[in-house]
């Protein structure tokens, strides 16, 4: 199985919406094999007219990162079609097996210069937003390698936006926390501090949107990572999520 294969396996598992197992006893990818079957899907997809409006870290906890054997965060593209709007639900039948998180987003409200330094990327931010990740996987109950989780798209299945802009003020403060419950059930929660430094994470991401062939346009957004588990949505029928500032999230899933 080379690349192209493991390539038109995820696109077969995704448009049929089923799991399978990891392609480490198949074929072992190194994570810039993976990075480029992530971006070949995502420009294939673009070229669909679905187009990248922005990207997501994963792994960004050290203790996550030293689990799945890396070094770094890792990145997935975001396209239109994972976008749902304030107010819409959540639809389950989209995805094989979606879990939820809840993170903040930060918007670019122009484009950066490609040679910027950390201010002046800082400086294009037009504002935060608090999201839901909704992350599915292909790989049966999540059970996969760092370069599996990587050609997948970082697990990427849907971004469900709040209708509040929040200053990026709240993102550098690190004040309060994130959290998620389901049919107002137990909160899962974590602190904005264990997201770790916001900076390191952007700057971090613009280098390695960089590396892969692209670009931060304006009305890009970067979903940050998560700062608590996530959680399957199983059978439940209701989201809310609580962020900094008195942000709120409330979505229906059907």
């Amino acid at each position: 199985m080379d690349k192209s294969a493991v390539a038109t396996a995820i696109l077969q598992c995704r448009r049929q919406l089923r799991d399978r197992g990891s392609f480490e006893n198949e074929q072992p990818l190194s994570l810039e094999d993976a990075y480029q079957i992530q971006s070949e899907l995502a420009s294939s997809r673009e070229a669909e007219g679905d187009s990248i409006i922005g990207y997501k870290l994963g792994l960004i906890s050290p203790a996550k990162q030293k689990q799945m054997g890396v070094s770094e965060p890792i990145i997935g593209h975001l396209h239109r079609s994972m976008l749902v709007q304030p107010g819409e639900p959540i639809v389950r039948s989209r995805f094989i097996q979606p879990r939820v998180e809840p993170e903040l987003a930060v918007v670019f409200g122009r484009k950066p210069p490609e040679d910027a330094r950390t201010s002046d990327l800082l400086s294009c931010i037009a504002y935060v937003q608090l999201v839901v990740d909704v992350l599915d996987s292909i790989y049966s109950e999540y059970r996969f390698t760092a370069s599996d989780v990587v050609a997948d798209n970082a697990s990427g299945g849907a971004i469900v936006l709040s209708g509040r802009p929040l200053p990026p003020e709240v993102l550098w403060r690190q004040e309060g926390q994130l959290r998620l419950s389901l049919d107002a059930g137990k909160w899962v929660e974590g602190s904005l501090t264990e997201l770790g430094d916001p900076i390191t994470l952007i700057t971090w991401a613009a280098e390695q949107i960089r590396r892969i062939g692209r670009w931060i346009r304006e009305g890009d957004m970067i979903l940050l990572g998560a700062p608590c588990s996530a959680v399957l949505i199983g059978e439940a029928r209701m989201l809310s999520v609580e962020g900094p500032a008195g942000s709120k999230l409330v979505a229906p899933i059907i």
